[in-house]
């Protein structure tokens, strides 16, 4: 074959060997063309639906720290092996209507002069897992970004070196302190403070006074800092021996076991993950806590460990960890407290900070008692539903009666008065009869009929066969007992569509009981979410948790009974 035979024949090769090369390729290009791109579609519509949902679990996972920084994804915890440790250098976020070659050109001047003051305020003893460069450089980026923040915005059209005078004089000793200390991560105790239950306050330890503290086990040491004692320690995995340090104390002079309030510890935390928990021996009694306290960020915390109190009956947030008494103590006047600090492998940590933030909003507020008087209003609701809007449908679909077509009609038309013309005149009703602050405004509306419900349910005993009426009147059945055997069980699919909306309406409802409740007790779940937005404003990663246990019940219901509610539905003649 002759040199332009060949180059003739090599593109019609190509085009008949890619096909038999890549059918599958082909035949999705197909698939694609053909349909393919309805379900491309819809999964697009699915994921931003779900994308909400999505946000608000990634924020209930987050800590404060983290809902600072703006970033989408929360971050995912590591093993610490040690602390201390230097935290990662922080991002330098620059003035937005900067020009960037203007900042590129004098940023070195302002990086240079940060970190001389930053090296210059570095304490002499330096601990020995710490690298100093690198503590200096994670300080100098947080001190850094932190001044171009508190830079004037005018400032920049100046000179170089107006600019750099200007941002000389931001950098006072306190801020570059600050900075220092806040990029080194470290486990520090600070006080020890015992609370009676008349309210006296006792300090049993401060920062210069932790002679009494003992190291019992584990690989570890204490540092006096003056106002603080840091505790500096090291493990090799998630499995290794806790750390148990103890301090021994005499009761305060006229302070008996039994007034015992609290005993609050001060603490600042490394942002480790590691579990904090303790054992009290006073009294003669051995108390244990009953939950593990995490170091989740770099800033001070209290721990406030508090024996059966009269806190226990109250509504109040439970931020205390509560000791069980588990067993009898030599130890009556001459109190001991042990802090146990155990290491937490990855998986741990991980698991630990996606459970944080639900258990707080369970502490929180009484969330149970929330969620047993949504649950009791939802079956109360449902029940009354079901009932009614099937007994009130027999009537119009199935018997003949004077005025059943003008009843109808006015039944309709209360669909079109909006709730809020009612809800004064309703309110003045149930405050008649007695029933404001209960929850009988609530429920009992549902046993009178649903104009809507009514109307579905009527639309589909019309559908059902009167063949079966007139065999069941044949077999000696009544009105009532004909409604209950014959046509009731004919009503599943619409019976269950209005459960599942009586179920999503009484779940989510907020106004009925702010109108009708003021005993928090009585609150259902979403009045009582209400409340811990008006009580942990700022706390947005807990509200958020809370939020999502209030969504994650009407997504599961209508996902398991979706089939029933479409076909409900659909039997129902409410086609879209």
């Amino acid at each position: 074959m002759t040199t332009p035979e060949r180059a003739a024949a090599a593109p019609h090769l190509g085009r008949a060997s890619w096909p038999a090369s890549y059918p599958s390729l082909k035949r999705f290009g197909r698939w694609v063309a053909g349909k393919g791109w309805v379900h491309l579609f819809l999964l697009i519509g699915v994921a931003g639906c779900l994308y909400p949902l999505i946000w608000m679990f990634m924020t209930s996972v987050k800590t404060d720290e983290e809902l600072a920084q703006d970033e989408v994804l929360p971050a995912v915890p590591v093993f610490r092996d040690r602390s201390p440790y230097v935290r990662d250098d922080a991002t330098i976020v620059t003035p937005g209507d900067l020009e960037a070659t203007r900042l590129q050109a004098i940023m070195p001047t302002l990086r240079q002069l940060t970190t001389s003051m930053v090296l210059s305020a570095l304490p002499k003893e330096i601990p020995p897992s710490v690298d100093a460069n690198r503590w200096a450089s994670s300080a100098g980026a947080a001190l850094t970004s932190r001044t171009l923040a508190e830079m004037p915005k005018q400032v920049w059209d100046e000179r170089p070196e107006v600019v750099t005078e200007r941002y000389r004089s931001l950098l006072t000793p306190e801020a570059v302190g600050a900075a220092v200390s806040d990029q080194l991560s470290r486990l520090e105790v600070s006080a020890l403070t015992l609370q009676t239950l008349d309210g006296r306050l006792f300090k049993l330890a401060s920062g210069n006074d932790f002679a009494n503290w003992q190291i019992e086990s584990g690989v570890t040491s204490l540092v006096a800092l003056g106002e603080a004692v840091r505790l500096d320690y090291e493990f090799h995995s998630g499995a290794d021996t806790p750390i148990v340090l103890a301090h021994d104390f005499e009761l305060p002079e006229g302070v008996e076991p039994s007034d015992i309030h609290k005993l609050v510890l001060s603490i600042r935390a490394d942002a480790s993950w590691h579990g904090i928990d303790a054992t009290l021996d006073v009294g003669g009694v051995h108390w244990k806590s009953t939950r593990t306290t995490y170091l989740v960020q770099n800033r001070g915390q209290s721990i406030s460990l508090q024996p059966p109190t009269f806190d226990d009956t109250t509504t109040r947030a439970r931020t205390w960890v509560p000791l069980r008494s588990e067993g009898s103590s030599t130890r009556t006047r001459n109190a001991r407290l042990a802090l146990i600090l155990s290491p937490s492998s990855q998986a741990h940590a991980i698991a630990a900070k996606v459970e944080r933030n639900y258990l707080r909003a369970f502490d929180s507020v009484p969330f149970f008692r929330y969620v047993g008087n949504s649950l009791l209003l939802v079956g109360l609701t449902i029940a009354g539903a079901l009932f009614s809007s099937a007994f009130v449908a027999y009537a119009f679909a199935r018997l003949a009666w004077p005025g059943r077509g003008m009843a109808l009609i006015l039944l309709l038309g209360t669909m079109m008065v909006p709730p809020q013309v009612t809800m004064i005149p309703s309110f003045l009703v149930w405050r008649g009869l007695g029933w404001y602050n209960t929850l009988n405004p609530l429920w009992v509306p549902a046993w009178f009929g649903n104009a809507f419900f009514i109307f579905l349910m009527i639309q589909h005993m019309k559908t059902i066969p009167r063949e079966l009426e007139e065999a069941a009147r044949i077999d000696g059945l009544g009105v009532v007992q004909t409604w209950w055997y014959i046509i009731v069980p004919q009503l599943r699919p619409s019976l269950a569509a209005i459960a599942i909306l009586s179920f999503l309406g009484a779940w989510n409802e907020f106004m009925g009981p702010l109108i009708y409740l003021r005993d928090e007790l009585k609150f259902p779940l979403s009045l009582g979410l209400f409340g811990m937005r008006l009580d942990h404003g700022a706390d947005w990663s807990m509200l958020m948790a809370a939020n999502m246990l209030m969504t994650v019940p009407s997504i599961v219901v209508f996902f398991c009974f979706q089939r029933y509610f479409i076909e409900g539905m659909t039997v129902s003649g409410m086609k879209g």
